[in-house]
């Protein structure tokens, strides 16, 4: 150790002081020697600023970081990013790599979304996406609010425009409104003492008819009072009539139910009926007697007639009756 030259403990110094250096640079950017991570490949056609040894999040905690971005021009410039994630955490199939702010003061972190699927291997390739920022949010809502905000404003102009026009108009209205006022107390001013006197008679009016309705009150109670003891008159009296035209009217049924008198027979009896289609029928063939031959009963002759002619057909319609 003695035979050590002071050039070497130097050199060696040195070495040791580099790597050390290169380390804890490293370290601090997020590699970590010590662990061995999965690596996992994913593709974005813009990173929006991304740098390496940002993190890799899940749920808000740190599992890994970005190990490398490389720029591929023979694919159209797409941006091939390297993750680096945690071997204990199992990527399956389906997760997405979101590409998504850091926080308000910028920065981009990968937020790793798991997805359901067998457990990938190290050097697979994720599909990525990109997560809306808090500024391309607000510029999302704020197209649709600035376009609201011009329709208004020119909205508010058109308005303020025909209000120019029709200031003139309404200027004028206003002063009309104002001669007409004045006309109006000009006319109450000459007026006055008759609208008092208008006014007194009216109070009158009202005081001379509230005591004919003072006076009329006692007259309307008395009419009430006789019309009440007509109604009750009234109803007795066809109380008592109804009372003995139903006494009647039961007297007349019970006695047509006992056959007695010419109504009670003909309902309960059958003979006048008998003696009514008797004469019925009787009357029926002398109808169709005088209509076959009107000779027998009436007799028209301007020259007479022979007395042994009729007497023949008297007795030819006699043999035929005897027959």
């Amino acid at each position: 150790m003695k035979n050590i030259s002071k050039e070497f403990k130097v050199g060696l110094l040195v070495v040791v002081a580099i790597t050390l250096l290169y380390l804890g640079f490293n370290f601090l950017k997020g590699r970590d020697f010590f662990s061995s991570d999965n690596t996992f490949y994913t593709f974005y056609n813009d990173i929006d600023g991304l740098t390496i040894s940002n993190q890799v999040i899940i749920n808000g905690y740190a599992v890994g970081r970005v190990d490398k971005i490389e720029l591929l021009p023979e694919q159209g410039n797409k941006l091939m990013v390297t993750l680096k994630v945690k071997k204990a955490i199992g990527v399956t199939e389906g997760s997405v790599p979101m590409l998504a702010d850091g926080g308000l003061l910028g920065g981009k972190q990968i937020n790793l979304i798991l997805g359901k699927g067998k457990v990938l291997e190290s050097g697979d390739t994720l599909k990525g996406d990109v997560e809306l920022g808090l500024t391309d949010m607000i510029a999302e809502k704020a197209g649709p609010l600035a376009r609201n905000i011009d329709s208004t404003a020119l909205v508010l102009k058109n308005m303020l425009v025909q209000y120019e026009a029709m200031s003139g108009s309404i200027a004028e209205i206003l002063d009309n409104t104002k001669m007409t006022t004045a006309s109006i107390n000009g006319i109450l001013d000459d007026n006055r003492q008759q609208l008092k006197n208008i006014t007194a008679n009216l109070a009158a009016l009202t005081s001379s008819l509230k005591d004919t309705e003072a006076q009329f009150k006692p007259i309307i109670a008395k009419l009430n009072t006789f019309a009440e003891s007509l109604n009750e008159l009234e109803f007795a009296e066809i109380s008592k009539k109804s009372n003995e035209l139903l006494a009647e009217l039961n007297k007349t049924t019970k006695s047509i139910n006992n056959s007695e008198g010419t109504l009670g027979k003909l309902i309960h009896s059958d003979s006048l009926y008998q003696q009514l289609n008797y004469t019925v029928s009787d009357l029926d063939r002398l109808l169709i007697d005088l209509r076959e031959h009107p000779q027998r009963y009436v007799h028209l002759s301007v020259f007479g007639r022979k007395e042994g002619k009729e007497n023949k057909e008297d007795k030819k319609d006699n043999d035929k009756k005897g027959k």
